[in-house]
């Protein structure tokens, strides 16, 4: 047996009823669909640790972000650091968006973004799943598939016949949906550790799509969308806690596949994507283990200019007079950037190493596709799984191409970085998977 080590454990998160719904304001929660979890796992071997977290949530930006980590060292007497606590958001839009900056911000408007108690208790929920995740931790051995999905992702970006490119939205009208799927990662990536007698102490599976299918304009329930159905559904086939972390799905959602239902598109589309999970744990291969390595990599990012602050701060104003939810989060989103822009600029890498055939590596925000796919290709190891939300502050990272073609990513209120900079991104992955690789074969 290995020296590799990994533990399992989970808390539920659910938001309370009459708690703010998504990016909602003034609508509350009524309804609960489905609970809420956030799953840890601890991955440990030769003195080093990582916690790699999965939330339900819909984002989770620097300041909340930074507290939960904090809190994990804190609670673990520092024997995982902050910088070693990787929280990935599934993005489903029936979640909560946590931003202790923006919530600030809003309080003199009068408007919530989440709720006080609830934000407060997440970090020692996180703490907790942490501990326990790590005092499970067993020896155990490493195996990585990949599963085909059908029909839960597509472009959000399709072209029609005439070359201009539309935004394809979670729900949209039959005339979107019959667009081409477009570029997308077809499959779900897993990897299962088991233990010396061969039982599986838990997996990961990763996958890039926006949990859109249970959303309709700001629903005032909770889900955690087809990641947390799936979730289910594998848990009570295997046995064992399953992680799910978000792919790069900056650009990728349920939009051309809902065909029912909210409700009855989620359920469907989480069966969808346990049928991959479960190819990719039939097609799993053993993973040589020649240590766990960890890097991390703080990259300042170049992007485009706020308006002064002060000119920010009336725009906020005007927006809450109007009660337009979405231009009050959008304007608030890019003010806490604005004030404190040296240090919100910066895109946090992460990657953890499990020998030479198998990598993790995390890039913050609303990542596109083509970055994922890019890290993928240029890793020195023989298989990279690449997950993205690791921090929602910088919000959507396109590609190059993408910004002469405008819509709701490039040009929605949500996007910072000037053009260019996601494949500055993607390129520093790359460069730190490569001074983890070293000496690796």
């Amino acid at each position: 047996m290995s020296e590799l080590r990994a533990g399992f454990a989970r808390r539920d998160i659910t938001q309370p009823i009459g708690s703010p719904a998504t990016l909602g304001l003034r609508v509350t929660i009524t309804e609960i669909w489905d609970p809420l979890s956030a799953t840890a796992c601890v991955v440990e071997a030769a003195g080093e640790r990582v916690a790699i977290v999965g939330l339900d949530l819909c984002g989770l930006l620097a300041e909340s972000h930074r507290v939960i980590r904090e809190r994990v060292a804190q609670a673990t007497g520092g024997a995982i650091p902050a910088d070693r606590v990787i929280l990935n958001v599934s993005h489903s839009h029936s979640a909560p968006y946590l931003s202790d900056e923006l919530q600030e911000i809003l309080r003199p408007l009068g408007l919530r973004l989440h709720d006080d108690a609830y934000a407060a208790a997440l970090p020692d929920l996180v703490a907790a799943a942490v501990m326990e995740a790590a005092d499970r931790a067993v020896p155990v051995s490493a195996a990585m598939g990949r599963g085909r999905v059908e029909r839960v992702a597509a472009n959000r970006r399709p072209r029609r016949a005439d070359g201009t490119v539309v935004h394809r939205y979670g729900r949209p009208p039959q005339e979107l949906r019959d667009l081409p799927e477009g570029l997308i990662d077809p499959d779900v990536a897993v990897v299962r550790f088991s233990d010396a007698r061969g039982n599986a102490a838990g997996a990961l599976m990763v996958y890039a799509c926006h949990p859109t299918a249970s959303s309709v304009g700001t629903p005032p329930y909770v889900s955690a969308d087809f990641p947390g159905h799936a979730r289910t559904a594998l848990e009570g086939e295997y046995g064992h806690p399953f992680v799910f972390l978000q792919g790069c799905a900056g650009n990728q959602g349920t939009g051309k596949w809902v065909s029912g239902t909210a409700w009855d598109d989620t359920v469907a589309m989480g069966a969808r994507l346990a049928e991959g999970v479960a190819a990719g744990l039939a097609a799993a291969q053993p993973v040589t283990d020649a240590g766990l390595r960890f890097g991390v990599s703080s990259l300042p990012l170049d992007l485009d200019p706020f308006p002064p602050v002060a000119q920010m701060e009336r725009q906020l104003e005007e927006a809450a007079r109007e009660d337009n939810f979405a231009p009050i989060v959008a304007v608030g989103d890019a003010l806490v950037v604005a004030r404190r822009l040296e240090e919100r600029r910066l895109a946090r890498i992460s990657a953890v190493t499990f020998g030479p055939d198998l990598a993790l590596a995390v890039l913050p925000a609303e990542t596109f596709l083509e970055h994922g796919l890019a890290v993928r290709a240029g890793s020195p190891f023989r298989d990279t799984i690449v997950a993205a939300y690791n921090d929602n502050t910088l919000q959507y990272v396109p590609t190059r191409e993408a910004f002469p073609d405008g819509e709701y990513e490039v040009n929605g209120g949500w996007r910072y970085i000037r053009a260019g900079e996601g494949e500055r991104m993607s390129a520093e992955a790359v460069r730190l998977l490569k001074s983890l690789g070293a000496g690796t074969r």
